[in-house]
């Protein structure tokens, strides 16, 4: 599934409730649903006056024990080896904090459909990953959450003309990434964006891996007082955020991450989105 659009939200959720029309319930089973664009979208109806009221529930079909006390949240795709898209997450992320807002729920409370009954839902990756969405969810409550992506489309980003642009992988992030041959020049693709404090950062990368690519992929990260390099292997486990690691950052506007041709072979280096998390 390729496409992020508002429309193709739309046509699973309808598709959703379709399948549970025909498992005969009155309506989608879960309360709203989460698409791999980030688009929130009603389930059961009456679930989002519900929620925006902050006055009790709609009765759903997601959890056995759990449809009339907890929200059920659909989130598009597969988790079992794959990682939500990262506008999937964010936005899971948004609505989790909004909805322990709006019913006194504490972060803590974030639990998986497998916690409740025998399935694979929400798979072993999503699954994982419940105890980062609690934690930014807490960070999100308290006000201290900061992050922004900068894509290669960005006005942060720069390259030169030997960075070529391409859209060949689906793993990519947004419409389309740069790659280079790799060489011993100083030509670099530079991600700058502006840190709002000092502070601990946690820096990600998001790059399509094809089988090609280069393995040793240099991406620098400069931190303000200092940087540090480390080398990322883009042949594999592309189409997710890879941590590049926590930095202690000072404020200000600059270059924060760069990634470098000087490696070695003649595979290609990529350059596609990053991401960048006050913690």
């Amino acid at each position: 599934m390729t496409d992020y659009s508002q429309a193709a939200g739309y046509q699973i959720a309808r598709d959703i409730q379709q399948w549970h029309f025909a498992n005969g319930w009155v309506d989608t089973g879960q309360h709203l649903t989460v698409s791999r664009g980030g688009y929130v979208m009603e389930g059961r109806h009456g679930s989002l006056s519900r929620l925006q009221s902050g006055s009790g529930t709609v009765v759903g079909a997601h959890a056995p024990g759990q449809n009339s006390q907890a929200i059920g949240i659909e989130n598009q795709g597969t988790y079992t080896s794959a990682t939500p898209p990262a506008q999937l997450w964010s936005r899971l992320v948004e609505l989790c904090a909004y909805i322990c807002d709006r019913y006194g729920i504490a972060p803590t409370q974030i639990y998986g459909h497998r916690d409740y009954t025998a399935t694979a839902c929400p798979g072993d990756v999503l699954y994982s990953m419940l105890p980062q969405l609690r934690s930014e969810v807490a960070a999100a409550l308290a006000g201290t959450s900061w992050s922004v992506i900068v894509d290669n489309t960005s006005a942060g980003f720069s390259a030169g003309s030997a960075w070529l642009v391409s859209s060949f992988s689906g793993e990519r992030y947004g419409a389309d990434y740069r790659y280079a041959t790799p060489a011993e020049v100083s030509d670099l693709a530079t991600y700058s964006a502006t840190i709002p404090s000092n502070g601990s950062y946690r820096v990600e990368a998001w790059f399509p891996a094809v089988a090609g690519y280069n393995t040793s992929t240099p991406f620098i990260v400069y931190t303000g007082t200092g940087s540090s390099t480390i080398r990322v292997d883009q042949s594999a486990g592309g189409g997710a955020w890879l941590s590049l690691g926590t930095y202690a950052m000072t404020a200000g506007t600059r270059t924060v991450v760069a990634v470098s041709r000087w490696t070695q072979g003649t595979a290609y280096v990529v350059a596609d989105a990053i991401r960048i998390t006050r913690l």
